[in-house]
């Protein structure tokens, strides 16, 4: 007996760059018989061309403007996905709900708070599955940390040490020269890098936090650092090419076209990337741009119920990754998920640090970047509208309102209470 294939449900896409197309995008392709993008917006005209020439999109459903998308594609296709810039998601993602879709949101939500209670308003009113990009939820190893602690085998949780390392040139890549590296044009280093981390915290251990504060700054990516005689742009002659790891060229216009010389452009050809170059941020040394995140921070926290913790997040650390250590009242865990190793360890009290491997990630790309957890991010979403599966949007709030919590702490250096900081909200 032969069924008939099932069909895919159509989405459209807003805003065609790296997530939207290496993981959307790209999810789509590879499994034809669960997604299907219809329809296209960015307004980068090279992302159009390319987004729509992979998915077979006429050139009447490729937009400019994604409003028009929105009023375009409206009622032929239930999904959309948001992968536009941070400032813009609020704005989007409320229009995309009052036009009728389910959404599939990048994070963040939004870039402020009071935008992001509007999205979640917005969520709770429509009758539409919602859902964050929060990818590491969806990967092996942190289902299988999840797994462990609350299965019971640490005991009580007593304290949290958690690393966010962003390598140096990633840092310089995204957090100084590219979108998120101005908090005016995006959102607080604390939300855009660590907003994962936060939502972590909760997910896996149960607990909510009581209490915080927070100290950071901008140290090293700023002008009174930069070499002697250094140029505004790199390929105007640095002195100091030869010696600097962070020079345009030596990221950007090298064979390796991949993350993150694809990032600047569509086009992966060397006379655009150097165009690019010559016209962009991408460009400009790393000491004398205009960004402001801070590139060091850390977070300390108490829990509800007892126990503590801290999270650290800097961006001059000379592997990608995160560190993590959970010390319980029988057993410790200690995790680390970096570009080149997964690994999770259990050591039971009383047996002198001697512990048990648990988890190991053989490939840092299955299913995707970010450990495994892109495919798996994608086909819940999938999962979610073909069968109404509507997650409260609370449980994607608490991981922003932590983080505009401790950015307000930082610049107050004060210690804010969880219960009175939300009892303020208007949500």
């Amino acid at each position: 007996m032969r069924y008939a294939r099932a069909m895919p449900l159509e989405a459209i896409m807003l805003g065609a760059g790296n997530r939207g197309f290496d993981v959307y995008g790209k999810f789509a392709l590879e499994h034809p018989e669960q997604l299907k993008f219809v329809a296209v917006a960015d307004a980068d005209p090279s992302k159009l061309t390319r987004f729509g020439d992979a998915h077979k999109i006429p050139l009447e459903a490729r937009f400019s403007s994604w409003e028009d998308l929105i009023v375009g594609a409206h009622g032929h296709a239930p999904l959309a996905f948001v992968c536009l810039p941070d400032a813009l998601h609020e704005t989007a993602a409320i229009k995309t709900l009052e036009a009728g879709f389910h959404l599939m949101l990048e994070k963040p939500v939004a870039s402020t708070l009071a935008g992001t209670l509007k999205v979640a308003k917005a969520a709770r009113d429509s009758e539409k599955v919602v859902m964050l990009g929060y990818v590491l939820r969806f990967t092996p190893f942190f289902q299988t940390v999840r797994e462990v602690v609350q299965s019971g085998q640490l005991g009580e949780v007593v304290t949290v040490s958690w690393r966010e390392n962003v390598s140096s040139l990633h840092m310089a890549h995204s957090f100084v020269r590219g979108n998120w590296g101005n908090t005016q044009r995006s959102s607080p280093m604390i939300l855009a890098k660590c907003s994962h981390d936060l939502d972590l915290l909760g997910w896996l251990t149960g607990k909510q936090i009581a209490s915080l504060s927070s100290f950071g700054n901008l140290q090293y990516f700023k002008v009174s650092n930069a070499p002697e005689g250094s140029p505004e742009r790199c390929l105007d002659g640095c002195p100091v090419e030869d010696s600097c790891i962070y020079h345009a060229a030596k990221i950007y216009l090298t064979d390796n076209t991949d993350w993150p010389a694809s990032t600047i452009s569509a086009d992966p050809s060397l006379k655009v990337r150097r165009r690019v170059l010559e016209t962009s941020n991408y460009g400009r040394c790393v000491y004398r741009m205009d960004n402001d995140v801070v590139d060091n921070q850390v977070v300390a926290f108490n829990f509800e119920g007892g126990g503590s913790g801290t999270l650290t997040m800097h961006g001059l650390s000379a592997q990608e990754g995160r560190t993590i250590r959970i010390d319980g009242t029988k057993a410790s865990l200690r995790a680390v998920f970096n570009d080149g190793l997964y690994e999770i360890k259990l050591e039971p009290h009383g047996l002198g640090g001697r512990g048990e491997l648990i988890g190991m990630l053989e490939s840092a790309t299955a299913g995707g970047r970010h450990g495994g957890g892109d495919d798996g991010l994608t086909a819940a979403f999938i999962d979610a509208v073909n069968n109404h599966k509507r997650e409260p949007i609370s449980s994607y709030l608490t991981s922003h309102i932590l983080a505009f919590a401790i950015e307000q702490a930082r610049l107050e250096n004060s210690v804010i209470h969880l219960t009175e900081f939300k009892s303020k909200l208007e949500f």
